[in-house]
């Protein structure tokens, strides 16, 4: 069985050559019209199949009827531009001939939400296997939104940092500093080994704190980009490779890469959670209660309201 993954990004929407921090709420982005009614009549285009050429696939959008909230649905895709034979799996009989033209449309589950209030938004993208929709999605959404609003662009983009060490430490206390070396230093091998030379290994430092010993000031400069790691903290000779920090939030512990800033990854397997119709693809019930779980994890990472 393929898995079934929920893959989730942020969503913003800015003036033409606006900076990152220059994001305006969705409610009337323009002056008169809210991003959601926007994004809803571009999907609406999409009732019949129409071929996108740029990635030699077939699409349509198979929208779910709600006047508000998330927008919700099913964007059935497949590729076209190679002959092959459909094979029954059961007698291993060829059952058809596709020809290049044809296309075998598989369903995918998408969650759009932009409430009026806020900066920053959702998309929750179906993933089955290596197969997902996101450069689809980018084309005929984003790119179809660009060409009516050219004076806005829409940003489709991962959580990093700066999303959500803010957030975690607003609620929160830095608890533990995991410095990684990856080589064991000459001073660290003679001190152990009586050799003074670097050898291959982990050198790393732990260091906790239950008396608030970290600053949250200078992480949280660190995740806007006002400062380098190395000025939040003074790491000694021996530098460092990874950086990671344990913050605690109530019951639990979160940590967090500091050397991988740009990106935190949203790809959750839900495979085991869904149910499978008969036709074999996850009912759209289970994976809209699925995608609601992912998009309000995320949300509370990014401190969105939804």
């Amino acid at each position: 069985m393929r898995r079934c993954k929920a893959v989730a990004y942020l969503i913003e929407v800015r003036k033409l050559n606006a900076r990152s921090s220059d994001n305006l709420k969705f409610g009337k982005f323009d002056g008169s019209q809210a991003l959601r009614i926007a994004l809803q009549k571009i999907l609406q285009k999409y009732p019949k199949y129409v071929a996108l050429k740029l990635h030699d696939k077939i699409f349509k959008v198979d929208l779910d009827k709600a006047n508000a909230g998330p927008l919700t649905g099913l964007i059935m895709s497949g590729d076209y531009g190679q002959a092959g034979d459909i094979i029954d799996s059961a007698s291993g009989n060829v059952s058809y001939k596709k020809k290049k033209t044809e296309s075998l449309a598989e369903p995918f589950y998408f969650y759009i939400a932009v409430p009026d209030n806020e900066t920053r938004g959702i998309v929750v993208l179906q993933q089955t296997g290596l197969q997902g929709v996101k450069g689809l999605f980018e084309t005929a959404v984003v790119g179809v939104f660009e060409s009516q609003y050219p004076d806005y662009r829409l940003h489709v983009r991962q959580l990093t940092i700066a999303d959500t060490l803010a957030q975690y430490l607003k609620g929160g206390n830095v608890e533990e500093l995991i410095v990684e070396k990856h080589e064991i230093p000459a001073d660290i091998a003679d001190l152990y080994g009586g050799q003074k030379k670097v050898y291959p290994g982990t050198f790393t430092q732990i260091i906790k704190s239950s008396a608030g010993l970290f600053k949250k000031s200078g992480l949280i400069a660190f995740a806007k980009g006002q400062k380098k790691l190395e000025d939040v903290f003074e790491f000694d000779d021996h530098g460092f490779d990874v950086v990671k920090a344990k913050i605690r939030i109530g019951d639990e512990l979160k940590s967090v890469n500091l050397t991988k800033p740009d990106s935190i990854s949203m790809s959750v397997d839900i495979t085991d959670d869904v149910k499978f119709g008969a036709d074999g693809h996850p009912t759209r019930a289970s994976l809209k209660s699925e995608f609601d779980k992912v998009a309000a994890d995320l949300a509370k990472r990014g401190g969105i309201k939804l």
